[in-house]
């Protein structure tokens, strides 16, 4: 008897301990998911719950689940991996230079489909449009890793391709991209320039570098990254002229996300 006496004691201390009000997620059937405090009713019937300044009640059997602030990570990255394994990253920045360049920073613009091999790890596909000496569409492959598999997570990138020409051709100044010629039929004739048009051809890019990222839902989220890009930008001419000219640039660049 003594012994059923002690169970209930303990049993009416322990119970309002594990009765206190919880902070987490409560998912509900309908699909609806509140974040505040909750609390179920003694007979477990009813769950109280408090959010944004505002109490709900709901039987139990509405509730599909709850958890706590990690576990929700966790699981909605692993449901929305499984819902769409594809995302598009669209990039708005500047291609940083020296500032004695004749382009300082020019603007650039690209977009690409990825696919999430594993949740860090995705590829895909991109082009875009940077506005060198002439317009060119970079056209790359794209690869990224996250550092966690959360929400807010910091990545490193990679992008190799090749930067096209938009436009036939471009003149092209000595002292600009191009050395000066001299005509030399006549001793201590004054220089002149080559006036030339040449045909751009393009040339290959790579541009290394990492981020940071922040989803807002399960299908947005924005980004801030940095990298190296180096692209290499060929010409040709009449009389079997060729040149090429290094581009050695800081990307710095404002992203969205859709998934």
């Amino acid at each position: 008897m003594k012994k059923i006496w002690l169970l209930l004691f303990a049993f009416t201390i322990a119970f309002p301990v594990l009765a206190q009000p919880q902070k987490g997620y409560v998912y509900l059937k309908n699909g609806t998911i509140l974040k505040g405090k909750y609390q179920y009713t003694e007979d477990l019937s009813k769950i109280k719950i408090e959010s944004a300044g505002n109490i709900w009640i709901f039987k139990a059997d509405e509730i599909d689940r709850v958890s706590n602030k990690k576990e929700l990570i966790e699981i909605t990255l692993q449901e929305d991996f499984k819902k769409s394994p594809f995302f598009l990253r669209t990039e708005l920045g500047v291609l940083a230079g020296n500032s004695d360049n004749s382009q300082a920073a020019p603007f650039s613009f690209t977009s690409s489909l990825n696919y999430n091999l594993n949740p860090k790890l995705s590829a895909g596909l991109g082009i875009g449009f940077e506005f060198l000496k002439e317009t060119y569409l970079p056209a790359f492959a794209n690869f990224e890793y996250k550092l966690r598999n959360t929400y807010a997570t910091p990545y490193l990138f990679l992008k190799v391709g090749y930067q096209v020409p938009l436009e036939e051709s471009n003149e092209i100044y000595g002292g600009g991209v191009q050395p000066v010629y001299y005509y030399d039929i006549w001793p201590g004739t004054w220089p002149q320039y080559n006036t030339e048009l040449h045909d751009a051809k393009g040339g290959f890019m790579i541009n290394p570098g990492m981020g940071y990222q922040r989803m807002f839902s399960s299908g947005f989220g924005m980004s801030f990254a940095f990298g190296y890009q180096f692209h290499r930008l060929s010409y040709t001419g009449g009389n079997d002229y060729q040149m090429d000219i290094d581009y050695n640039r800081l990307t710095i660049k404002l992203g969205f996300i859709f998934n």
